[in-house]
């Protein structure tokens, strides 16, 4: 996920423009095809990875401009509020798959008895759960995240290192196992 944030910041690195204009389906075209080009992450298959390069870059489209990519690119305040703003309103709103993914792959390699007599139901129910709640509330969770730690960078990292999240994500095991 992170190769992905990154991955944007050099596509749109020689963008020079001194007028904000939207990213247009050429840039955004060129986003995706750079993005599914990339090794999916672990915990991700590729279909899920096809659909985060596919939303991310329609949503640059819907809320992003040269001008914000071109901030991206500077260490500065102006350039993390930019890639703050890429996370919760790019990215939170295409989590929803890869977080599936992921929170499925990692409950069923744990194994753990606690997960009861049917693992595969249990972590299917506990990431469709995550899953939903990252497609209706997204936008809060990553806002919420970035108050608690304004400097992340990898979306999926942040989920999984955010105590309030993995907070809600042990309540939806326990809810799936009962």
């Amino acid at each position: 996920m992170r190769i992905l944030l990154l991955t944007t910041l050099v596509l749109f690195l020689g963008i020079t423009t001194s007028i904000a204009e939207p990213v247009d389906k050429e840039m955004a075209d060129s986003y995706y095809q750079n993005c599914i080009s990339k090794e999916a992450a672990e915990n991700l298959t590729k279909e899920s990875q096809d659909f985060l390069c596919a939303c991310t870059a329609s949503e640059m489209m819907d809320h992003m401009t040269t001008e914000d990519i071109e901030a991206m690119n500077v260490q500065d305040a102006t350039g993390r509020a930019a890639m703050n703003y890429m996370i919760v309103k790019v990215y939170a709103p295409c989590m929803e798959y890869p977080a599936k993914d992921h929170y499925y792959n990692t409950c069923i390699s744990n194994k753990n008895s606690a997960l009861g007599a049917n693992p595969e139901k249990t972590c299917n129910c506990m990431a469709d759960k995550v899953a939903g709640y990252l497609a209706e509330k997204g936008e809060q969770v990553f806002a919420g995240i970035l108050t608690r730690n304004p400097n992340i960078v990898d979306p999926m990292s942040a989920l999984e290192a955010d105590p309030e999240f993995q907070g809600y994500v042990s309540k939806q095991i326990l809810g799936c196992v009962l």
